[in-house]
């Protein structure tokens, strides 16, 4: 009776060795996913603290100098790390809250997209004394959104079905403006 058991334990690990690596995989992406979502949502916080301080006020003027009437809103678009443009020292800050080197282009969100809104009123930014707290949909706000998408890729190819071979982690947020 012995000598007929003695390949079960070779079984017994060549059924279970795949089950334990995909769990273990899978709790992988499931820290990864977490990690990237609070690198994103302190990349938007950090982005909404630049955009609404008084240090932004002319960015927020430029961007709307090109607006005529209004209430209306003006969504910028930057990749991180940013490549310039207007709104190009918000997504530095954006890229540098989630720097692993402390540089921009360290950051763990390269390929992401950075998005803010201003809202404009006859040429210039809403400002408090202009927008009386409106909800951040509002036109007429004195808001600024931010929002970061990035695309997750997951390594867990059992999850490929369900999910493809990435999924975006997407967070925006809304701050009143501090000028």
């Amino acid at each position: 009776m012995r000598g007929r058991q003695r390949g079960q334990s070779l079984v017994e690990a060549a059924i279970t060795l795949p089950i334990v690596l995909l769990l273990a995989l899978g709790v992988t992406d499931l820290g990864r996913s977490f990690y990237y979502r609070e690198a994103v949502t302190n990349s938007v916080r950090q982005a909404l603290r630049i955009a609404v301080s008084s240090y932004q006020h002319g960015t927020a003027d430029s961007v709307c100098a090109g607006t005529s009437g209004g209430p209306v809103a003006v969504t910028l678009t930057s990749p991180l790390p940013p490549g310039g443009g207007a709104i190009g020292t918000i997504a530095n800050q954006a890229a540098l809250e989630s720097s692993k080197d402390g540089t921009a282009s360290g950051s763990v969100l390269a390929g992401a997209t950075l998005t803010v809104t201003f809202h404009c009123l006859n040429g210039a930014a809403v400002t408090n004394a202009t927008g009386n707290g409106s909800a951040p949909a509002n036109a007429g706000s004195d808001a600024i959104t931010a929002s970061i998408s990035k695309p997750m890729s997951v390594i867990t190819p059992v999850l490929w079905p369900m999910f493809g071979t990435s999924f975006p982690i997407q967070v925006t947020s809304s701050q009143r403006v501090e000028y």
